[in-house]
């Protein structure tokens, strides 16, 4: 594992609980020429607004959270020039690239998303909301994605497509800032049927609201 030291992201904006692993975090590196990447692969976007279509997943590693009900082992990671993850990015068929983690935004992914852009990608974001973007971010990623998860958003956030919450047992719909953004979708932890049926029952209050039922899962894609 490389044990690169980084800069300090911009506006020192870092919600990092103190009983996380420092050296598991994300890591800063000032120029972004070189990324941490735990896997990038090809499906289909499974939820959210764009449930269905074609996605290269370029997945970063490190996160400031440590969710006990998370199924990504985003710890592991090759640190990547950029135009090495272009190149790996090429070789799937999707239009839309969506980076996600992991935290992406715990990284420098500007020149990432720039390259990417000039190669003729729609570039989607997912994040824990905890991380102040970078404004510069907003030119050039069109779809972002915000999960909450202990925390409320911080922060920063010039435009959100659509929040997605993770419902399972310490989930208050009160927590939901709906004002941000004009999609709200509830995912049920881990698909049990016992937090189905609370989203479910939570929708009965705010059909405005939409679930998430993880298409790619379903079909059993990555």
């Amino acid at each position: 594992m490389c044990t690169r030291q980084a800069a300090t992201p911009p506006d020192g904006d870092r919600d990092s609980p103190a009983e996380q692993r420092p050296e598991l975090l994300p890591r800063w590196v000032a120029d972004g020429r070189t990324v941490r990447v735990n896997e990038i692969f090809y499906s289909i976007e499974g939820e959210g607004v764009r449930v269905g279509e074609p996605t290269t997943f370029v997945r970063l590693a490190g996160c400031n959270l440590r969710c006990r009900f998370c199924d990504t082992r985003f710890d592991s990671y090759r640190e990547m020039p950029v135009e090495a993850v272009c190149d790996a990015v090429r070789r799937h068929p999707a239009h839309w690239v969506c980076l996600t983690g992991g935290e992406p935004l715990g990284q420098n992914v500007e020149l990432l998303a720039r390259r990417l852009r000039e190669l003729g990608y729609h570039l989607h974001i997912e994040t824990n909301g905890t991380l102040r973007p970078p404004a510069s971010l907003f030119a050039l990623i069109e779809h972002w994605t915000v999960s909450p998860k202990r925390y409320p958003v911080t922060g920063g956030f010039l435009r959100i497509t659509e929040l997605k919450y993770v419902v399972g047992e310490s989930f208050r719909e009160e927590r939901v800032q709906e004002e941000l953004a004009p999609f709200v979708y509830l995912q049920p932890e881990s698909g049990e049927p016992r937090f189905v049926r609370k989203a479910l029952e939570i929708l009965t209050r705010h059909p405005r609201w939409r679930l998430s039922a993880r298409l790619h899962s379903l079909l059993g894609l990555p």
